[in-house]
Order: structure tokens, then C-alpha cells, then sequence
């Protein structure tokens, strides 16, 4: 009797693609195997993976045969399979579009595929004709595709000959050898063994007495580490050298000495002596939160935990890691930005050291293709996983906990392309397929968390005192409007947040102010007619960047040189309207020029270290006011920030998004909060034209539950979420009228069950993006009818847009839009 297999292939293809097992291939044929599989008329190939194998060949089909086995071992698990096809139903997308956001691109092999030969000074000769053939083209060619190696040997199906030369390292994936890099370091002072202890010191001491810069090198070394005390901390050499004022020579002539010891090792990676440190006691209010939990746990799989900011949630968090480690479960700790992991790692691995495991999308191909094969060889290497939402998609054996730190944050939503899922909503689905417990912690909780929690679907645990008893921020508001009047405005700037600032840096304490708008104008307008330049392929006004003196579009990224007169009159009065962070930057060099300011933004942390080197300097005082986005509101810990400005905070609040109040409210109270954590209390200024705003009392009031009552009966009343589930569906085309009647003939279709329940279609704010016009409808599916009116919504999809003329129509489906 035959063999199939289901196979998921790379591809934005529906449904899965019934292949032909050959006999000798049977008992190497699995679900989660690799197979070469020839697909569509070309017969181009791919490595496809294998759902699952059966016996009956689908009706009026003829089925090709598998062409190769490329693994011994399954490289993906039933878990995992199991949580593609719930984002596939969930999300409605393709389960080759979920594998292609799930993997790895070198485990993804297709007939376009670069292949290089390793970077060797020789190549790797083999004995056997046609790989040594292969070889010795790449040579001289450099670059080979998977079907070009196959015509040059001769043979229909390569993948034998590639598999093996890879697999002893003589080739390699172009996209392999591009990802390539090194390892940065750093560099820590500490005491050589014959320096340690007080009778030493004092010995050195008095053999320093004439060399008073090498002495004072040594006590900055003392008062920096507290060598003496109980709580010794680690020592950076540059660190050092900046806060003694003193020279690199210097400090090598102590080492010549046999004072100081430089080590050098990965950034991120603490000494062994670190990595021994004890867990810190926590406090009595950590305490009751860590118990409220673990008797949550006992009656729900998901717990929300409510924590004010610096509140000391993380502690909380590695006290159930160290637990659940200790039962040799896994662990999975999502966070929703790359930059938070920089902090978070160094805390992690002083408690867990090598044992955590770090996974987003900055890391190259090959290092995210290492962790994959060594979780699923090797699972028990890292038991402690850190990353932003990508890391969802890993290959945990046994997972005993998820922890979705800030769980609020939209980054956690994918917004394209296809599977656009909610990392903060898949890792429930995860953790169900393992038996695992969620967490959900934020000091502002997203209204759905808290509506589940308040309903009794979630289990709930507050903490609601910061850590040490820190007092919360003190909050002024500052009337922009007024101080204009009275001409006390100093550029963007009010008198007040500037001598706020002033005494924040005489006190050699530090300054985070937030502008949510990167570049240094969001317009330039004509004066004489108010004409503003646009993108000619997206109807947006451009943004001017001064650091290249050009106009961008933050939509399609086309750059524009700036106009010097208008286009519609001639004028050459051309003023710039608004305010980004570039120039947020550069007003605050010329009003405090002693200070030293940096930007944080997606500008400034492009590289792959970015975020990392940016914050790295924050952290040892080498930058006083750093300026970002919504960047610097999540979850950063600094003891030295207890100044916070907040620019524009009506902006934040007039988006056009039932969301806007919530996510305003979660963005101005969330990077308050990164004032005053350890120190004396915080201040923060929130600037504004409508300063009293009752978004803004709440935030001055810390006030969470007054926003979640103030939010809640306006969303039952209109019927938002929580109280129902929304589908966004945009749809586009070049041909806005075409757009435009296959949109009316969706929303037509859809009213026949949905009534009024269907919103649009109607032009979005920025309506023409890449040359493309667009039509947004949006639908409200009742939640217990949920599943029969989303498999409703796409077989009207499929019936609709199967046919001509709206077959050529764009369509994106976003269940649960953000």
C-alpha cells in the first residue's frame, strides 16, 4: 500500500501538499522531517517539512514522489506543528507563511538558493567526481544556485551531494557567509589574587605613595567595586579609566605590577564569581505577589500580575524560573523589544549563568540556526529562553512556564508581513500544547489582561509598592499654551523642564526625555499657501532628517531632496512644522551645551549591537539626556534617571484608534517610570496645550483602575474589544476604482450576516502606500459566535476573490488589529 505525506512548503500557498513516499524512503519519512519536494510547473524545488504521513491520496490527484530526506531527526516538534496550525486558523494565513516566520532561512532550501563553498584558502577535495566538480565550479563562479548545481552535475536532484558537502563543511548558504561575525567583548578590572583583602591593600597603599595618579586609579577601583563591603560589584576597564580620569598606560602599569587583572569575555556574559551571587532577599510586598501567584497557578493555567514600575517584577520572575528549572522544565521570558534583552540578559545570567539562552531577530541566520539544532539535540543546554516574540517559535521539549514581561506592548503584535500574530496571545496557545503556566506582567495592563483577570479567566496578583519603598514619580504638568503666552517657552522647551533638568545634571543624576516622532520635522508647509511636500508613490508628508539634509517617507522609505520653493506657488517662505527627535537632540545642545545628549530611536540603533552599545553608555554615565521614542519608555532600569520629559502629550492622545487612550495613558505612565527607581523620587513633565485632560490626572495619578473604569463602558457601549473580537481587512490595488468596487462588494457580502457590525469600507489615514490605493473595512465578530462567523468571514473571501475581476486584488486579513 502507498505512502503519503502532507508536506508544508515556504510558500503564501493555502493548505498543505500531498507528495508520493517511495518505498526505500518510508522509515525515514516523518512528521517534522525536512524533504526536497519539486513544486509547480517549473518544478522548482524546496525543502518542505512533513505534517503528517498517511495511506489515502487525495481524489482526481496524481501525487509526485518525494525526491530526498534531509534529516535523520525531526527538526521541528509535534508541539510546534501543532502551534503553526493555530496561527494558520487564528490568524488566516498559510501554514507556509507561518513556517517561513517560524524557522530559520537556512533550514528552508530552495531551487534559488545561493550556495558558496566555505571560506578556506584551498578547497575541501573529496575523491568523489561530482561533488569535487561542484566544488571546483564554486571556485571560480563563487556563487551557485541549488538548480544550477544541479544542471552543472547533471543530475535532477542535487540535494545528496549539497547535503553531504555541508555537512562536513565545505559549503555553505551565501545568506550563511553574509551573517558571519565576531563576538564583542568587554573588558573588567579586577584585583589579582596578591592585591585582595584589606592588609594587601594597605600594603599597596604605601608602595603607591609616589605615583599619586596609579593611587588614585586604585581607590576609584575600591569605591567603584566595593571590594570591601558585602555587595562587591564588577568593574568595567572603561568605566574605570572615565570616572578616575586616568590613562590607559596608567592602568596597565598597575597591572605590570601585579595590582589589577584585565578580563576580557562576551558582552553580557558575567565572571563565575557572579554567576554564584545569591538570589537578592525580597521584600516583604515581592513576597506576597510571589505567593499570590503560585496559589493563582493552582486554579488557572494564565495569571496576570500587576506591578507598578520598579516595583522589582523581574525578581519575582526569577524566583519561578529558578523553580521551574529546578523541575527540569523550560522556560520561555518574552520580552517586546530587542533593547530590553540587554538589560535583562546580564540579570539572567548572573543568576542562571551559560544555562539562558538569548533568541530575537538581530541575531545572524547561522547563530538562530545554532540555538534551533541545539534545543532539539541538546535540550538540556538552555532551560532559560530570552527573547522578543520570534522566539516563540523554538523547539521546547519540555516547557514548564511562560513569562510575557510588559505584556501591553504593541510590539508584541506582527504587523507584516503574514502570520500577523500577537506573540502575547500564541504564547497562551504554546503553553496549553506543553500543560505550561503563563504569566502576563505590566504596570499597565493591556484593557483585555484586565478584563480576563476581573472575569475570573485569568488568576490575578497586584504589587503595587516599589522596590525599597521608592516613592512613585511626582508628576508636573506644564501648560504649553500658557507659558507661550507668557513668552517662558524656550524653543519646545518650558523654563520649567529646562531648570528641571538643570538641577537633575547639577546633581550629576541623569534625564530621559520621550518625543514620539523620530526625524527632526514631520513637514515642511509653504508660509504663503500651505502646501506641504508628499511621497509621490504614498500620500503622506514627508519627513525632513537633517543628518542627511533629505526629505523621507516613512512609509515605502524613498528618499526626496528638500524643495527650496513651493510646488503649487512659487514661494520660496517654506518654514518646518512639528517636532521629532533629531531636533529634540540639537535644542537641548544649544540650551545646556555641557551636556552630553544622545538619541534613541530606529535611526540610531539600526546596527546589530545598537541598542546595545546605546544603552551600555547610558548605563555607566556617559550620556546625561537621552532623547527617544517609545523606545526608552520600556521596562529600562537606570538608578540615575530621576528626571523624565514628556513632549507633545496631546499628540499622543489624537489618533484616530480606539486604542489611542489606552496606548497614550500605557506610553506616558510607562516612561514615568523610569524616573526615580532607586534614588530620591522621580519628577516627570508632562508638556501639553490640554493639560487637564482626564487622561493626563490619571497618569499624574498613577491611576490604572480609574483608566480601565473610565475605558471600559466606553468600549461595552460601542461594542470594542473586550467585548467582542475585530477583524481588519485591508484590501489594495493601483486601480483605486477597482479597489474601491471590490471593497463594496466584500462589505456587501459580509452585511448579509454581520449587519451593522461591519465598519468601512473606507479610505485609511495614509491611503495610497507604494503606489497602491487602499480600503480598510473592519468587522466586529461577536465572541460567542466567534469561530462560525471567522470561518463565515473567509469562505466569502474565498468565493469573492477567487473570481475575476477582484481575483487581482490585494488582501490582508489582521484578526485582533492593534
Amino acid at each position: 500500500m502507498p505512502t503519503y505525506a502532507d508536506i508544508i512548503l515556504p510558500l503564501a500557498v493555502p493548505g498543505t501538499f500531498t507528495y508520493e513516499v517511495p518505498e526505500d524512503m518510508v522509515a525515514r519519512v516523518h512528521p517534522g522531517h525536512r524533504v526536497v519536494a519539486a513544486f509547480g510547473r517549473g518544478r522548482k524545488m524546496y525543502s518542505g517539512l512533513v505534517l503528517r504521513t498517511h495511506g489515502e491520496l487525495p481524489e482526481g490527484r496524481i501525487a509526485k514522489p518525494i525526491l530526498e530526506v534531509l534529516d535523520e531527526t525531526p527538526v521541528a516538534t509535534g508541539e510546534q506543528l501543532s502551534l503553526w496550525q493555530a496561527i494558520g486558523d487564528h490568524y488566516m494565513c498559510t501554514l507556509g507563511e507561518v513556517m517561513l516566520a517560524a524557522m530559520p532561512g537556512p533550514l528552508m532550501l530552495s531551487s534559488s538558493t545561493r550556495l558558496v563553498a566555505a571560506p578556506e584558502t584551498s578547497p575541501a577535495w573529496t575523491g568523489n567526481p561530482r561533488r569535487d566538480m561542484l566544488l571546483d565550479a564554486l571556485q571560480h563562479r563563487h556563487e551557485l544556485s541549488l538548480q544550477e548545481a544541479g544542471e552543472l552535475m547533471g543530475v535532477k536532484d542535487p540535494m545528496p551531494v549539497i547535503k553531504k558537502l555541508m555537512e562536513t563543511g565545505a559549503l555553505m548558504l551565501a545568506e550563511e557567509l553574509k551573517d558571519t561575525w565576531t563576538a564583542r567583548t568587554e573588558r573588567y578590572v579586577r584585583l589579582s589574587e596578591s592585591a585582595r583583602g584589606e592588609e594587601a591593600l594597605h600594603h599597596w597603599f604605601d608602595a603607591l605613595e609616589r605615583a599619586p595618579k596609579q593611587l588614585h586609579l586604585l581607590m576609584r577601583y575600591i569605591e567603584l567595586s566595593r571590594c570591601l563591603s558585602d555587595d562587591p560589584r564588577e568593574v568595567k576597564r572603561d568605566t574605570l579609566l572615565k570616572r578616575s580620569d586616568a590613562s590607559a598606560a596608567e592602568l596597565k602599569r598597575l597591572c605590570g605590577k601585579g595590582v589589577f587583572v584585565i578580563e576580557e569575555r562576551p558582552a553580557g556574559v558575567p565572571s563565575e564569581e557572579a554567576a554564584r551571587k545569591p538570589a537578592p532577599v525580597l521584600s516583604e510586598a515581592q513576597a506576597k505577589a510571589l505567593q499570590a501567584v503560585r496559589t493563582a497557578f493552582a486554579d488557572k493555567p494564565t495569571v496576570l500580575l500587576h506591578g507598578v514600575t520598579a516595583s522589582g517584577k523581574t525578581e519575582l520572575y526569577m524566583e519561578l524560573i529558578a523553580e521551574v528549572v529546578r523541575r527540569g522544565d523550560h522556560v520561555l521570558y518574552l520580552l517586546p523589544e530587542i533593547a530590553l534583552t540587554t538589560q535583562i540578559i546580564a540579570r539572567m545570567r548572573a543568576r542562571f549563568g551559560e544555562r539562558v539562552a538569548v533568541f530575537h531577530s538581530r541575531l545572524s541566520q547561522r547563530e538562530r540556526t545554532e540555538l534551533w539544532m541545539r534545543m532539539l539535540r541538546e535540550p538540556g543546554t538552555h532551560p532559560v529562553v530570552v527573547g522578543a516574540r520570534s522566539a516563540l517559535f523554538l523547539p521546547f521539549g519540555s516547557l514548564g512556564l511562560v513569562i510575557v514581561d510588559e505584556e501591553h506592548d504593541p510590539s508584541y503584535k506582527q504587523q507584516d508581513p503574514a502570520p500577523r500574530y500577537n506573540a502575547r496571545d500564541m504564547a497562551l496557545v504554546l503553553a496549553g500544547l506543553h500543560g505550561a503556566k503563563v504569566l502576563l506582567g505590566s504596570a499597565t495592563p493591556s484593557m483585555e489582561s484586565l478584563y480576563n483577570a476581573r472575569t475570573g479567566k485569568y488568576g490575578f496578583a497586584p504589587l503595587l509598592v516599589r522596590y525599597g519603598d521608592a516613592a512613585l514619580p511626582t508628576i508636573v504638568k506644564v501648560d504649553v499654551a500658557d507659558l507661550q503666552r507668557r513668552k517662558r517657552m524656550r524653543g519646545n522647551f518650558s523654563d520649567t523642564l529646562i531648570t528641571g533638568i538643570e538641577e537633575a545634571l547639577a546633581r550629576k543624576e541623569q534625564v530621559i526625555i520621550f518625543q514620539n516622532r523620530r526625524g527632526y520635522v514631520p513637514a515642511w508647509q509653504c508660509e504663503t499657501c500651505g502646501w506641504v511636500p508628499e511621497c509621490d508613490h504614498c500620500d503622506v508628508s514627508l519627513t525632513y532628517h537633517k543628518r542627511d539634509h533629505g526629505l523621507r517617507c516613512h512609509y515605502c522609505g524613498r528618499r526626496y531632496t528638500p524643495p527650496t520653493s513651493c510646488a503649487a506657488c512659487g514661494s520660496n517662505r517654506l518654514r518646518m512644522v512639528g517636532l521629532g527627535t533629531e531636533k529634540v537632540e540639537e535644542e537641548l545642545a544649544l540650551l545646556l551645551p555641557e551636556a552630553r545628549v544622545a538619541r534613541m530611536d530606529q535611526d540610531t540603533t539600526r546596527g546589530k549591537h545598537g541598542f546595545e552599545r546605546l544603552l551600555a553608555r547610558f548605563g555607566e554615565g556617559a550620556i546625561d539626556i537621552l532623547v527617544g521614542t517609545q523606545m526608552v519608555t520600556k521596562g529600562l532600569d537606570f538608578d540615575q534617571v530621576t528626571v523624565v520629559g514628556i513632549l507633545s502629550a496631546d499628540n499622543l492622545m489624537r489618533f484616530p484608534d480606539l486604542r489611542a487612550h489606552e496606548r497614550a495613558f500605557q506610553l506616558m505612565a510607562q516612561v514615568a517610570g523610569r524616573s526615580g527607581r532607586k534614588r530620591d523620587p522621580g519628577t516627570v513633565y508632562i508638556q501639553g496645550r490640554d493639560i487637564h485632560h482626564p487622561l493626563i490626572e490619571l497618569v499624574a495619578q498613577h491611576d490604572v483602575e480609574g483608566m480601565y473604569a473610565r475605558e471600559l463602558p466606553l468600549r461595552q457601549a460601542h461594542g470594542y474589544p473586550p467585548f467582542s473580537r475585530m477583524v481588519r481587512i485591508v484590501l489594495k490595488h493601483k486601480n483605486e476604482a477597482r479597489v474601491q468596487a471590490s471593497a463594496d462588494v466584500l462589505a456587501e457580502a459580509l452585511r448579509g450576516k454581520l449587519g451593522d457590525r461591519v465598519l468601512g469600507p473606507e479610505p485609511p489615514t495614509v491611503a495610497r502606500v507604494r503606489d497602491k490605493h487602499l480600503r480598510v473595512l473592519l468587522l466586529k465578530l461577536e465572541r460567542g459566535h466567534y469561530r462560525a462567523e471567522k470561518n463565515f468571514l473567509r469562505d466569502v473571501i474565498d468565493r469573492i476573490f477567487a473570481e475575476a475581476p477582484h481575483r487581482s486584488v490585494q488582501l490582508h486579513v489582521d484578526v485582533d488589529p492593534l
